[in-house]
């Protein structure tokens, strides 16, 4: 049994998963930022020009 815990507490294969699960979070968390970003600028964009052209449906 102690040989099994010694074994246990050097293997890191697990750790490969865990570090790019974490890439991962980071790279979406930037996404939703991003998107959310450009979304809002569009919609003020895409508003500023139905109003300057007069139109009442956009």
């Amino acid at each position: 049994m102690i040989n099994f815990l010694k074994t246990f507490v050097r293997d890191d294969s697990g750790a490969a998963i865990v570090e790019y699960g974490l890439a991962l979070l980071v790279v979406a968390s930037i996404a939703v930022g991003a998107f959310g970003y450009l979304g809002t600028t569009t919609n003020t964009n895409v508003t500023a020009a139905c109003t300057a052209l007069g139109s009442a449906t956009c």
